[in-house]
């Protein structure tokens, strides 16, 4: 009786240690990178400051990011993946952010990417996007929007 009581006490012992390592381990390598699909993160969209513009300059801000937002979408929706997260329900453009890359070279042009942020269905998504090739780089679901949180 009390040898298997003092093997029940190793075991537990044993599987309270290998818990603390294996917790210890996620928390160093990260838990995004160590567990498949756990690609959550937060996005913090900062808008630009409304200044003294005139209805004019306005309206042409207002036309230049709705085409924008436009061609972003048109890009997105030709991705399956982002087809079938669409196609059919209620989803909603949150911000749209272009990425400016140095040149990969002297003289060449430099690469813009642009991030797409969806909001579909209550989640966000951030779609990332190779505007030259016209393909999606990456879809990376999000937990948060907005100035309390951090990207």
């Amino acid at each position: 009786m009390e040898a298997a009581l003092k093997r029940r006490l190793e075991l537990l012992i044993t599987l309270l240690v290998v818990g603390v390592v294996a917790g210890a381990a996620l928390i160093v390598v990260g838990a995004e990178n160590a567990i498949p699909g756990t690609s959550n993160g937060y996005i913090s969209v900062v808008k630009p400051p409304q200044t003294s513009q005139s209805p004019d300059q306005q309206a042409q801000q207002q036309a230049q990011y709705e085409a924008r937002v436009k061609s972003f979408l048109a890009i997105a929706n030709k991705d399956g993946y982002v087809h079938a997260l669409i196609v059919g329900k209620n989803y909603t453009v949150v911000g749209i952010a272009i990425l400016r890359s140095p040149p990969p070279s002297p003289g060449a042009p430099p690469i813009d990417n642009a991030a797409l942020v969806l909001r579909v269905e209550g989640n966000f998504y951030k779609i990332n996007i190779d505007i030259p090739h016209e393909k999606v780089l990456s879809v990376e679901e999000r937990i948060c929007y907005g100035p309390a949180c951090n990207d």
